[in-house]
């Protein structure tokens, strides 16, 4: 096994971003996450159960349903 140094291929994050994206978009490659619904009051046990390890890839805890959400005009 040999590893690498991520910063040896920082000319190279922004196009990795973006074909990273593509991928994603494609559905060649998939992203796992566990999203804990119900707001910041469901945050306390989010934090207990992500150290007890029920989570799968990233732990998300889901502050406004999508749906709701305000648009910005950035």
């Amino acid at each position: 096994m040999e590893g690498f140094i991520v910063f040896d291929y920082a000319r190279s994050y922004s196009s990795a971003r973006k074909e990273l994206a593509q991928w994603l978009a494609e559905g060649k490659i998939q992203r796992k996450e566990t999203i804990v619904k119900g707001g910041l009051s469901k945050a306390e046990q989010a934090l207990v159960d992500l150290y007890n390890g029920i989570n799968t890839g990233k732990l998300l805890v889901e502050i406004c349903p999508e749906d709701k959400l305000v648009k910005s005009n950035l």
